[in-house]
């Protein structure tokens, strides 16, 4: 029995209470996790908004009125590609709707 005493090691008590606790620190980390990608999507597709704006603004500047859609803005080379939404949504532009609120996505609708 005074070889049991000498061997060193873990008990089943200790490796419960390790995973246990990396449990624990998972179940807090990934909801923060999941929620900061989602804001990035939701930064990165605003972005995209204001530069599709910005650009639809250009043309009516020259040309006299809003292009219809966003691939037009891209075959007038007003952009180099259509911009896509990192959600997979799709920009719209609205020529009826105030500047900053003129192009849509479908995925991350403006917040009032």
């Amino acid at each position: 029995m005074q070889a049991w005493r000498d061997e060193r090691g873990f008990t089943l008590i200790e490796m419960l209470v390790v995973l246990f606790i990396i449990g624990v620190v998972i179940a807090i980390a990934l909801p923060n996790l999941i929620s900061a990608g989602e804001k990035a999507q939701q930064r990165a597709c605003a972005a995209s908004r204001k530069m599709i704006g910005a650009q639809a603004d250009n043309y009516f500047l020259e040309m006299g009125k809003y292009p219809a859609t966003v691939a037009a803005l891209t075959e007038a080379q007003y952009l180099r590609s259509t911009p896509t939404c990192p959600a997979g949504g799709k920009y719209t532009i609205d020529t009826g709707a105030v500047s900053e609120k003129r192009v849509v996505c479908t995925k991350h609708p403006h917040k009032e």
